[in-house]
């Protein structure tokens, strides 16, 4: 079947890492006067440091690591982690990489215990995760952001809805939604964009095509912040962010990090892991990523951080 995903322009590709990693940023940077002292007072409700180490500052023209969580958290619920992306970039040569980790793939972690990487989470939450991608790709990742997957309903919802693409028709049914989506642009409310964004079953490419979607709706919601609307909605975004959004980036390290990688992001360059999967002996389906796929990618991550 072929894909109806076409070639995106550059400005795509920073308005997909700034979807997530930036979404304080974007809104600012379109506010002014007494709305931007607002969303600013907002702002400092995203702060969660991470436990143990403390956080040196962000040295500047530094390469770094920040580590893109979207979580499936519910009320007595610890949640798991449906999407984990790791963003490399260095601002000296103008370079950016993304790694989107397949959910599935088997790690281990620091007891010795081998699971899957999207159940790190449950285990012990921002933490565990890092520590285990910080672990399997051998690399430092001082920074993250972390949004609630269910939370993007509503923010999709406070933006007004988005459109997107759609590359192959399909439909979803689940407790909360019925729905059939058609092939080619579709408008989305929130709780349509969900249903949008988890589909896995029926996409032709599994898990990437999942991966494909979930990027679809992040990178259409950035544009909506970006845009010239934002005014309107800014109370009901703030508050939607406020409940679902965490990082412990803070304010002036994220305008920091927007201005000096902005033509790394531009040029964002995806690595991809190689692999298949099967069930293991303990009767669990993973991915499991090729030694030499594996290589490459570390290779790829140290050599952008190191140059």
């Amino acid at each position: 079947m072929r894909s109806r995903l076409r070639k995106k322009q550059p400005r795509i590709g920073w308005r997909i890492a700034s979807a997530v990693l930036l979404l304080f940023v974007l809104t600012v940077s379109a506010t002014t006067g007494f709305a931007f002292l607002k969303f600013q007072q907002t702002a400092d409700s995203f702060i969660t440091p991470l436990k143990g180490t403390k956080k040196l500052p962000l040295e500047v023209m530094q390469p770094v690591n920040v580590l893109l969580i979207g979580v499936d958290e519910r009320k007595n619920d610890p949640g798991r982690a449906d999407a984990i992306m790791l963003l490399s970039f260095n601002p000296k040569t103008k370079q950016a990489t993304s790694l989107s980790i397949p959910r599935d793939m088997q790690v281990t972690i620091a007891n010795g215990e081998k699971t899957k990487i999207n159940h790190t989470y449950a285990y012990g939450g921002v933490e565990e995760t890092i520590e285990t991608v910080e672990r399997t790709f051998e690399t430092k990742v001082p920074y993250y952001a972390k949004i609630n997957m269910d939370g993007l309903i509503e923010l999709v919802d406070a933006v007004g809805g988005v459109t997107v693409d759609n590359p192959s028709a399909f439909s979803w049914n689940d407790r909360r939604l019925q729905k059939d989506y058609a092939e080619g642009k579709i408008k989305l409310d929130g709780l349509e964009a969900s249903g949008y964004a988890r589909m896995r079953k029926q996409d032709p490419l599994g898990d990437m095509g999942r991966q494909i979607r979930q990027r679809q709706v992040l990178e259409a919601v950035g544009m909506k912040l970006a845009g010239p609307d934002i005014l309107t909605n800014l109370e009901e975004i703030s508050r939607v962010l406020k409940n679902n959004f965490s990082t412990n980036i803070t304010f002036s390290e994220a305008a920091q990090l927007a201005q000096e990688n902005q033509t790394g992001f531009e040029r964002l360059k995806p690595l991809k892991l190689d692999g298949e999967g099967y069930i293991a002996s303990d009767g669990v389906w993973y991915f499991f990523a090729s030694d030499q796929s594996m290589q490459e990618v570390k290779r790829a991550i140290d050599k952008l951080t190191k140059s």
